[in-house]
């Protein structure tokens, strides 16, 4: 497994390992979720060709889902620095 640690730098330098460590679990659910909807696309697809019309449905909708949780992770690695995160979404 490669550490990506050394890639991600902290916007100050005094900038607590908490902040570094918020990033990289983010990241990390970016990259999975971002994987978890590539592959139910992919699955919908076969399923398509397959004739099966509900087990495309149920993949297309997996993968809605995963691109929700990537936009959710997303925003946490987007957001400007020392801004706080809202828990609640509205």
């Amino acid at each position: 497994m490669v550490d990506i640690s050394g890639f991600i730098d902290p916007v100050e330098e005094d900038a607590d390992e908490g902040a570094v460590a918020e990033d990289l679990v983010a990241l990390k659910a970016c990259l999975q979720a971002l994987a978890d909807a590539i592959a139910s696309t992919n699955l919908a697809v076969i399923s398509s060709n397959q004739g099966d019309a509900a087990g495309a449905t149920a993949r297309v909708q997996a993968s809605v889902a995963g691109l929700k949780r990537f936009h959710e992770a997303f925003v946490v690695l987007d957001r400007d620095p020392g801004e706080e995160v809202d828990d609640e979404e509205d």
